[in-house]
């Protein structure tokens, strides 16, 4: 993981946009080994590469990297797990050969076409005198510009903005450039291979179009050959992310992986891979969060009073932390949390399947209080996204992300040393594991459910990746997110909507139906179960205060 920020201006004006003095500081928040500066000058444009470091792919090594013969510049934030089809060697720095790719390619989009994994980046070819910017096709990691019209006015190109208006999402469906000698500025598109031209300069998309096709006969079950292949790619992706991982620097535990764990299907079944490709002595912590919601607490306690019965318990050996003691009667607040009781019962369940592991299972609770004093830091790193889905969305992963809590059992302080954080995001989107594509096959069956599931395929590039990508990386932590790599995305779309989804009403309403069957392959019984449960509500950082009146929606902008 880094941070990247780059400024070009003319010579012969002042930049119409001054950069803010505290974006060096949030740059630099991202890389927390090395951050430089380099400067160059091309014709009458002065151009600016800062770069920050997280080193986790071979020896440490400077950015901005600087190629000594030309000239040309490279900022590198990503992770090239392949380039042209073959492995990055273990204890290889990735940006070093992605910048010699570039330099050897006939042009850098040609370069850029045969790498996989997440990136985003600017590149200066100093050779032609264009800057290249842009972020992998699935958009994993952020990249955010600030102009006010066309580039020679000025442009700044950044990880993360400042909280200021004018910030911009670079787009995810191409790769922009522009030439300081004549002035052209425009994109080369990701492309389908079917739908590329021949006159027109493009990129490959790595995985082919959603199957539309409906199979006559596509029960799935256990012993099904897609539910062998699914675990099959997904196990490759989870070996690739968490193989080679340095040590994190400082004295104490050397934990070097963690899992943003829920408690759910998706996260459960990494977790449960990650068993299958980490030495038996290698602890993972796995990250569970909760919020002192007032709202929810307030209307619990008025049912204890009332004597309602409630829908579920806490863990027996769950309690609040020393710096969090209840009223006597009163209710835990994190221990009402959806995702804390279904997170300590999967904690369980691992246990059993998977013995021999040490599980860290670390309560990251967060006071109403918390809440508030960084409510503002999480408003700056959302943008441009700014509506209450977002926040409530930011401020779980800002919290999971900080990685400090309370080890479960023994309620003893504990913070994750571990800088590489795995995520089940995405399995939503390719195998069905939203409401509305069960209430999309209500309405219209097959033919409904891929309409929706196309739509997402359609977004998978524009979704908020970008988003989560500034608020994880913001404690110096790197998200990975083994659902989207490459060849797992390419199975999802090729393989049959009934053999992933499910061939009745009940397994597709109850969605992601093969992903379901791998959990139970793999021993997760109970995990197989679990229903689906957005992070916002399960963590309960969504609509926070007691008392509130009427429904906030999600679409509403954070005031």
């Amino acid at each position: 993981m880094c941070g990247i920020l780059f400024s070009i201006t003319s010579t012969t004006s002042p930049p119409l946009h001054p950069t803010s003095t505290s974006l060096p500081d949030l740059i630099s928040r991202r890389g927390p080994d090395t951050t430089n500066t380099h400067v160059t000058a091309f014709e009458n444009y002065a151009l600016t590469f800062t770069s920050s470091v997280l080193s986790l792919r071979g020896r440490l090594t400077p950015q901005p990297l600087v190629d000594p013969v030309t000239g040309s510049v490279l900022c590198w934030n990503g992770e090239a797990w392949r380039i042209n089809s073959a492995l990055v060697p273990a204890g290889v720095n990735d940006g070093e050969e992605v910048l010699k790719l570039l330099l050897s390619a006939e042009t850098p989009e040609k370069g850029f076409a045969g790498i996989a994994g997440p990136w985003a980046c600017v590149f200066f070819d100093a050779v032609r005198g264009r800057v290249w910017y842009g972020r992998d096709c699935l958009g994993r990691r952020s990249l955010l510009e600030l102009r006010k019209g066309g580039w020679k006015d000025g442009v700044t190109i950044a990880s993360v903005g400042d909280g200021h208006e004018g910030w911009k999402e670079v787009e995810a469906y191409g790769l922009r450039y522009f030439s300081l000698q004549s002035g052209e500025e425009g994109v080369v598109p990701f492309l389908h291979r079917e739908d590329r031209d021949g006159g027109q300069v493009s990129m490959e998309l790595p995985f082919p179009k959603l199957n539309r096709n409906i199979e006559p006969d596509g029960r799935l079950n256990t012993d099904s050959p897609e539910v062998g292949k699914l675990k099959e790619v997904l196990l490759g992706s989870v070996r690739i992310r968490v193989g080679d991982i340095p040590e994190p620097p400082g004295p104490g535990r050397k934990v070097r992986l963690a899992v943003l764990f829920s408690g759910g299907l998706d996260c459960s079944v990494i977790a449960r891979l990650v068993h299958e490709c980490l030495p038996l002595d290698e602890a993972v912590d796995l990250l569970n969060v909760a919020f002192e919601n007032r709202r929810f607490v307030e209307a619990r306690n008025k049912a204890n009073k009332a004597n309602k019965p409630k829908r579920r318990t806490q863990h027996p050996e769950a309690a609040a932390p020393p710096e969090d003691p209840q009223r006597e009667g009163a209710v835990d607040p994190y221990s009402i949390c959806p995702d804390r009781i279904t997170g300590l019962a999967t904690y369980d369940e691992l246990q059993k399947v998977c013995p021999g592991r040490l599980w860290n299972f670390i309560q990251i609770n967060v006071p109403y209080t918390d809440l508030l004093s960084h409510r503002q830091s999480v408003i700056n790193l959302i943008h441009p996204h700014n509506t209450e889905m977002d926040l409530s969305i930011g401020v779980a992963f800002y919290f999971a992300s900080r990685g400090t809590g309370y080890s479960f059992p023994g309620n003893q302080p504990y913070s994750t040393p571990a800088r590489i954080l795995l995520s089940g995001l995405g399995a939503d989107e390719l195998l069905g594991g939203y409401a509305r594509h069960g209430t999309a096959f209500r309405s219209r069956s097959y033919a409904g459910l891929l309409e929706e599931l196309q739509l997402d395929v359609g977004r998978l590039g524009k979704r908020n990746l970008g988003r989560d990508d500034r608020v994880l990386a913001h404690w110096g932590r790197e998200a990975r997110y083994p659902f989207l790599d490459e060849d797992v995305v390419a199975w999802c779309l090729s393989t049959g909507v009934i053999r992933k989804c499910g061939g009745s009403e009940e397994e597709v309403v109850e969605g992601k139906r093969v992903l379901r069957l791998l959990a139970g392959r793999l021993g997760m019984q109970e995990v197989a179960r679990e229903k689906k449960r957005a992070v916002q509500f399960g963590s309960r950082s969504a609509r926070m205060e007691a008392g509130e009146k009427g429904r906030v929606k999600g679409t509403a902008v954070v005031s």
